[in-house]
Protein backbone atom coordinates (compact mmCIF):
# COMPACT_ATOMS: atom_id res chain seq x y z
CA UNK A 1 0.00 0.00 0.00
CA UNK A 2 1.15 3.41 -1.11
CA UNK A 3 1.19 6.13 1.39
CA UNK A 4 0.17 9.65 0.03
CA UNK A 5 -0.62 13.33 1.98
CA UNK A 6 -2.31 16.03 0.43
CA UNK A 7 -3.98 19.43 2.16
CA UNK A 8 -6.01 22.26 1.11
CA UNK A 9 -9.71 23.73 0.88
CA UNK A 10 -12.49 23.24 -0.75
CA UNK A 11 -11.02 25.17 -3.56
CA UNK A 12 -8.40 22.16 -4.17
CA UNK A 13 -10.89 19.90 -5.09
CA UNK A 14 -10.33 19.88 -8.90
CA UNK A 15 -6.75 19.59 -8.50
CA UNK A 16 -6.99 16.90 -6.17
CA UNK A 17 -9.26 14.97 -8.51
CA UNK A 18 -7.24 14.76 -11.28
CA UNK A 19 -4.10 14.05 -9.63
CA UNK A 20 -5.27 11.20 -8.15
CA UNK A 21 -7.41 9.99 -11.33
CA UNK A 22 -3.48 10.40 -13.06
CA UNK A 23 -2.35 8.10 -10.57
CA UNK A 24 -4.73 5.54 -10.32
CA UNK A 25 -4.13 5.19 -14.14
CA UNK A 26 -0.36 4.86 -13.76
CA UNK A 27 -0.35 2.41 -10.27
CA UNK A 28 -1.99 -0.47 -9.76
CA UNK A 29 -1.02 -1.37 -6.40
CA UNK A 30 -3.48 -0.10 -3.49
CA UNK A 31 -3.27 3.39 -2.76
CA UNK A 32 -3.98 4.98 0.95
CA UNK A 33 -4.58 8.20 0.56
CA UNK A 34 -5.07 11.33 3.49
CA UNK A 35 -6.19 14.72 2.89
CA UNK A 36 -5.48 17.57 5.39
CA UNK A 37 -7.96 20.24 5.58
CA UNK A 38 -9.52 22.72 8.09
CA UNK A 39 -11.79 25.29 8.63
CA UNK A 40 -10.50 28.57 8.62
CA UNK A 41 -12.94 30.76 7.25
CA UNK A 42 -12.81 33.09 10.23
CA UNK A 43 -9.47 34.40 8.64
CA UNK A 44 -11.53 34.59 5.37
CA UNK A 45 -15.56 33.79 4.02
CA UNK A 46 -13.27 31.59 1.24
CA UNK A 47 -11.69 28.92 3.27
CA UNK A 48 -13.90 26.46 3.57
CA UNK A 49 -12.76 22.74 4.47
CA UNK A 50 -12.99 20.17 1.80
CA UNK A 51 -16.14 18.27 3.10
CA UNK A 52 -16.52 14.85 3.54
CA UNK A 53 -18.85 14.47 0.57
CA UNK A 54 -15.61 15.65 -1.45
CA UNK A 55 -14.11 13.13 0.30
CA UNK A 56 -17.06 9.98 -1.04
CA UNK A 57 -17.20 11.27 -4.19
CA UNK A 58 -13.52 10.65 -4.58
CA UNK A 59 -13.40 7.17 -2.95
CA UNK A 60 -16.12 6.11 -5.05
CA UNK A 61 -13.35 6.52 -8.18
CA UNK A 62 -10.89 5.55 -7.04
CA UNK A 63 -12.29 1.80 -5.40
CA UNK A 64 -13.55 1.60 -8.79
CA UNK A 65 -10.37 1.65 -10.39
CA UNK A 66 -8.92 -0.77 -7.35
CA UNK A 67 -11.82 -1.99 -4.30
CA UNK A 68 -8.59 -1.30 -1.83
CA UNK A 69 -7.72 2.32 -2.55
CA UNK A 70 -8.70 4.37 0.58
CA UNK A 71 -9.15 7.87 1.32
CA UNK A 72 -9.52 9.55 4.90
CA UNK A 73 -10.31 12.86 5.48
CA UNK A 74 -8.30 14.42 8.78
CA UNK A 75 -9.60 17.93 9.46
CA UNK A 76 -7.21 20.20 12.44
CA UNK A 77 -9.26 22.01 14.55
CA UNK A 78 -7.66 24.70 17.04
CA UNK A 79 -4.46 23.97 16.92
CA UNK A 80 -4.10 24.69 13.61
CA UNK A 81 -6.51 27.95 13.74
CA UNK A 82 -4.54 29.17 16.97
CA UNK A 83 -1.51 28.79 15.07
CA UNK A 84 -2.52 30.73 12.11
CA UNK A 85 -3.82 33.30 13.82
CA UNK A 86 -0.46 33.92 15.69
CA UNK A 87 1.71 33.35 12.42
CA UNK A 88 3.51 36.41 11.30
CA UNK A 89 2.97 34.38 7.35
CA UNK A 90 -0.95 34.16 8.30
CA UNK A 91 -0.96 36.86 5.28
CA UNK A 92 1.07 35.83 2.11
CA UNK A 93 0.94 35.32 -1.51
CA UNK A 94 -0.27 31.55 -0.61
CA UNK A 95 -3.61 30.62 1.44
CA UNK A 96 -2.95 29.05 5.07
CA UNK A 97 -3.56 25.90 3.88
CA UNK A 98 0.38 25.55 2.43
CA UNK A 99 0.96 25.11 6.17
CA UNK A 100 -1.19 22.19 6.89
CA UNK A 101 1.45 19.70 6.00
CA UNK A 102 3.63 20.85 9.00
CA UNK A 103 1.33 19.79 11.01
CA UNK A 104 1.46 15.81 10.06
CA UNK A 105 4.12 14.58 12.94
CA UNK A 106 1.54 15.85 15.49
CA UNK A 107 -0.78 13.30 13.66
CA UNK A 108 -0.76 9.15 15.23
CA UNK A 109 -3.25 8.09 12.00
CA UNK A 110 -0.49 8.86 9.83
CA UNK A 111 2.11 6.45 8.64
CA UNK A 112 5.98 6.97 9.14
CA UNK A 113 6.60 6.78 5.55
CA UNK A 114 4.39 8.96 3.33
CA UNK A 115 4.52 11.09 -0.05
CA UNK A 116 3.53 14.69 0.74
CA UNK A 117 2.09 16.14 -2.87
CA UNK A 118 0.33 19.23 -3.76
CA UNK A 119 -2.75 19.29 -5.24
CA UNK A 120 -1.08 21.22 -8.55
CA UNK A 121 0.36 17.65 -9.88
CA UNK A 122 -0.05 15.31 -12.69
CA UNK A 123 1.27 11.59 -12.75
CA UNK A 124 3.18 10.50 -15.73
CA UNK A 125 4.33 7.39 -14.19
CA UNK A 126 3.66 4.61 -11.15
CA UNK A 127 4.56 6.73 -8.07
CA UNK A 128 5.44 3.83 -6.71
CA UNK A 129 9.00 4.48 -7.77
CA UNK A 130 9.31 7.01 -5.30
CA UNK A 131 7.16 5.60 -2.86
CA UNK A 132 9.79 2.90 -3.00
CA UNK A 133 12.83 5.16 -2.04
CA UNK A 134 14.85 3.98 0.57
CA UNK A 135 15.04 7.01 2.90
CA UNK A 136 15.33 5.51 6.43
CA UNK A 137 18.39 7.83 6.99
CA UNK A 138 16.85 10.96 5.98
CA UNK A 139 14.47 13.35 7.23
CA UNK A 140 12.75 13.45 3.44
CA UNK A 141 13.51 13.02 0.03
CA UNK A 142 13.23 16.22 -2.26
CA UNK A 143 13.89 17.33 -5.58
CA UNK A 144 15.60 20.95 -6.05
CA UNK A 145 13.56 23.95 -7.23
CA UNK A 146 14.02 24.59 -10.59
CA UNK A 147 14.65 28.51 -10.14
CA UNK A 148 15.65 28.57 -6.41
CA UNK A 149 18.99 26.39 -7.23
CA UNK A 150 19.97 29.31 -8.95
CA UNK A 151 18.97 32.28 -7.06
CA UNK A 152 18.85 31.06 -3.72
CA UNK A 153 21.07 28.91 -3.27
CA UNK A 154 22.37 25.05 -5.30
CA UNK A 155 20.68 23.11 -2.52
CA UNK A 156 17.31 24.39 -2.62
CA UNK A 157 14.37 22.47 -2.89
CA UNK A 158 11.04 22.63 -4.02
CA UNK A 159 8.31 21.56 -1.18
CA UNK A 160 5.84 20.42 -3.39
CA UNK A 161 6.51 16.78 -3.56
CA UNK A 162 8.10 15.77 -0.65
CA UNK A 163 8.64 12.18 0.53
CA UNK A 164 8.42 12.11 4.88
CA UNK A 165 10.39 9.96 6.92
CA UNK A 166 7.91 10.99 9.65
CA UNK A 167 9.18 9.03 12.53
CA UNK A 168 12.56 10.68 11.46
CA UNK A 169 11.11 14.12 11.60
CA UNK A 170 9.08 13.17 14.96
CA UNK A 171 12.68 12.36 16.60
CA UNK A 172 14.28 15.77 14.88
CA UNK A 173 11.12 17.99 16.23
CA UNK A 174 11.43 19.04 12.44
CA UNK A 175 8.14 20.33 11.81
CA UNK A 176 8.06 21.91 14.69
CA UNK A 177 10.97 23.65 14.39
CA UNK A 178 9.41 24.77 11.15
CA UNK A 179 5.86 26.02 12.42
CA UNK A 180 7.81 28.21 14.77
CA UNK A 181 10.37 29.82 12.04
CA UNK A 182 7.17 30.74 10.46
CA UNK A 183 5.48 31.65 13.37
CA UNK A 184 7.84 34.70 14.30
CA UNK A 185 9.92 35.71 10.58
CA UNK A 186 7.89 36.53 8.04
CA UNK A 187 9.28 35.56 4.40
CA UNK A 188 8.25 35.25 0.98
CA UNK A 189 8.05 31.07 0.76
CA UNK A 190 7.13 30.69 4.35
CA UNK A 191 7.55 26.97 4.80
CA UNK A 192 9.65 26.00 1.70
CA UNK A 193 11.99 28.76 3.30
CA UNK A 194 11.94 27.14 6.87
CA UNK A 195 12.22 23.53 5.31
CA UNK A 196 15.43 24.77 3.65
CA UNK A 197 16.49 26.01 6.19
CA UNK A 198 16.01 23.52 9.03
CA UNK A 199 16.27 20.20 7.13
CA UNK A 200 18.67 18.47 8.75
CA UNK A 201 19.49 15.64 5.87
CA UNK A 202 17.84 15.20 2.75
CA UNK A 203 18.19 13.01 0.09
CA UNK A 204 18.18 14.74 -3.15
CA UNK A 205 15.79 12.72 -6.07
CA UNK A 206 16.26 13.07 -9.49
CA UNK A 207 13.59 15.87 -10.68
CA UNK A 208 11.72 13.40 -13.03
CA UNK A 209 9.70 13.12 -9.42
CA UNK A 210 8.92 16.45 -9.60
CA UNK A 211 9.39 17.81 -12.73
CA UNK A 212 8.78 21.79 -12.68
CA UNK A 213 9.00 22.31 -16.66
CA UNK A 214 8.00 20.76 -19.46
CA UNK A 215 7.01 16.70 -19.28
CA UNK A 216 10.28 14.35 -19.68
CA UNK A 217 9.84 11.07 -21.48
CA UNK A 218 11.09 9.18 -17.75
CA UNK A 219 8.61 12.42 -15.90
CA UNK A 220 7.20 10.52 -12.65
CA UNK A 221 5.51 13.67 -10.94
CA UNK A 222 5.03 16.79 -12.80
CA UNK A 223 4.75 19.89 -10.47
CA UNK A 224 2.71 22.88 -12.19
CA UNK A 225 4.49 25.21 -9.93
CA UNK A 226 5.16 28.78 -10.91
CA UNK A 227 7.28 29.57 -13.97
CA UNK A 228 8.66 33.25 -15.08
CA UNK A 229 8.84 34.44 -18.50
CA UNK A 230 11.20 37.65 -19.20
CA UNK A 231 9.38 38.60 -22.29
CA UNK A 232 8.20 41.47 -23.13
CA UNK A 233 8.91 41.70 -18.96
CA UNK A 234 9.70 39.52 -16.09
CA UNK A 235 6.35 38.17 -15.11
CA UNK A 236 4.65 34.83 -13.47
CA UNK A 237 2.92 32.61 -15.06
CA UNK A 238 0.09 30.15 -13.40
CA UNK A 239 -1.38 27.37 -15.15
CA UNK A 240 -2.48 24.74 -13.21
CA UNK A 241 -3.74 21.45 -13.88
CA UNK A 242 -7.65 22.24 -14.07
CA UNK A 243 -7.33 25.16 -16.83
CA UNK A 244 -7.22 22.75 -19.63
CA UNK A 245 -7.04 25.07 -22.24
CA UNK A 246 -4.08 26.93 -20.95
CA UNK A 247 -2.30 23.34 -20.60
CA UNK A 248 -3.25 22.56 -24.06
CA UNK A 249 -2.36 26.35 -25.77
CA UNK A 250 0.55 27.93 -24.02
CA UNK A 251 1.90 24.85 -22.23
CA UNK A 252 1.91 22.56 -25.61
CA UNK A 253 0.80 19.73 -23.47
CA UNK A 254 -1.98 16.96 -24.30
CA UNK A 255 -0.41 14.02 -22.53
CA UNK A 256 -3.41 13.95 -19.86
CA UNK A 257 -6.25 14.16 -22.17
CA UNK A 258 -7.38 10.64 -21.50
CA UNK A 259 -7.48 11.91 -18.15
CA UNK A 260 -9.18 15.35 -17.98
CA UNK A 261 -11.61 13.21 -20.36
CA UNK A 262 -12.69 11.14 -17.21
CA UNK A 263 -12.61 14.47 -15.47
CA UNK A 264 -15.14 15.99 -17.47
CA UNK A 265 -17.72 13.04 -17.52
CA UNK A 266 -17.37 13.22 -13.64
CA UNK A 267 -18.29 16.91 -13.31
CA UNK A 268 -20.95 16.24 -16.06
CA UNK A 269 -19.37 18.80 -18.69
CA UNK A 270 -19.70 17.03 -22.74
CA UNK A 271 -18.70 20.00 -24.22
CA UNK A 272 -15.44 20.85 -22.56
CA UNK A 273 -14.85 16.79 -23.48
CA UNK A 274 -15.72 17.28 -27.26
CA UNK A 275 -13.85 19.94 -27.64
CA UNK A 276 -10.34 18.47 -25.89
CA UNK A 277 -7.38 18.26 -28.30
CA UNK A 278 -6.35 14.77 -28.25
CA UNK A 279 -3.02 16.32 -30.44
CA UNK A 280 -1.12 18.68 -31.54
CA UNK A 281 -2.55 20.98 -33.73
Amino acid sequence: MINVLFGGNYKVFDGLLLALLSMAKHTKESLNIYVLTADVTELNPEYKPITEENIKQIEQILQAKNPENKITLIKLGNEFNDWIKSSKNKLNSYTPFAFLRLFAQNIDALPDKIIYLDCDVMLKGDIKELFNIDISNYEMGVVKDRYGRFFISPTYFNSGVLLLNLNRIRQTNLFERVKEMCLTKKMKMPDQTALNHLCEKVLYLPRRFNEQGDLKKNTVVQHFSMRFNIFPYLHGINIKPWHVDRVHKERKNFAYDDIYEEYFDIKGEPDKKAKLKTKKR
